[in-house]
């Protein structure tokens, strides 16, 4: 118990230390931190090692006071990007949900599972099982098969291979079935589930990319599944992918705004 206590301490602090930076204070030495945050400087010092070691601060020479490192800014941007991923895709998901009367969701992937950003949904439907910030499977939604087909080998070797929970009788949880759909996906650049994470609910899923062609997310219509024969779904199809393409071309002008 003595040595958990000791390793939260040890994180908490670290936490403290990169709270302290501010945009009015960009540069802070061992001495001042200690002070403020009431630290040994031993033990500032180990901490700003353990975090420069991880590119999170590092040390200006000049100076010899440390600033926020590459990681943190990286960190930041991860946050930055799905907040306005969010933001410009909201009223474009909006418009489509009224459109085809149909649930409408934007979901990112995030270490196996999928995190719902947004869902839009017709006046009339008070909303399906997920939220917007639920994390959810990757092998029985059209979202988390659609952004797992975008992942490396080694990623989805990894998802594969861990227990996978079967929902209905036709949630896929064998690792070869389920690379198999994965192959298929990337051909068609379409997802659908049938049935997979809740009976009598269906979806289909496309991605999302930012301006420089990379895969930052997926976008997906539910309903029920008499609604998701053939031809609909391709409707579908194609109203996601111009969904997928303003939401592209809009990311892009707010960049360069």
């Amino acid at each position: 118990m003595g040595e958990k206590a000791e390793v939260l301490s040890s994180v908490h602090n670290a936490i403290r230390i990169l709270q302290t930076f501010s945009t009015s204070e960009r540069e802070l030495g061992i001495s001042e931190m200690s002070v403020r945050l009431g630290l040994a400087k031993s033990t500032v010092f180990r901490l700003m090692k353990t975090l420069n070691e991880a590119n999170l601060v590092e040390k200006n020479l000049e100076t010899q006071k440390y600033q926020l490192g590459i990681a943190a800014f990286e960190l930041g941007f991860i946050v930055y990007h799905s907040m306005e991923l969010r933001r410009v895709s909201a009223p474009i998901l909006e418009k489509m949900a009224k459109s085809i009367r149909r649930v409408v969701r934007l979901g990112v992937y995030d270490k196996g599972g999928i995190v719902y950003l947004s869902k839009q949904y017709p006046d009339e439907d008070y909303g399906t099982i997920s939220k917007i910030g639920d994390r959810v499977p990757v092998h029985c939604t059209a979202i988390g098969k659609m952004l797992l087909a975008h992942q490396s080998e080694k990623e989805i070797e990894r998802v594969v291979t861990d227990p996978l929970t079967k929902y209905t009788n036709k949630t896929i949880v064998s690792p070869h079935e389920l690379k198999k759909e994965i192959l298929e996906i990337r051909k068609k650049g379409y997802a659908v589930t049938m049935e997979e994470v809740r009976e009598g609910i269906s979806s289909v899923a496309v991605p999302v990319y930012n301006d420089m062609g990379k895969v930052v997310g997926a976008i997906s219509v539910t309903g029920v599944k008499s609604h998701f024969y053939a031809s609909q779904i391709d409707q579908y199809v194609r109203e996601l992918r111009t969904c997928s393409r303003q939401i592209t071309d809009r990311m892009g002008m707010d960049y360069f705004v």
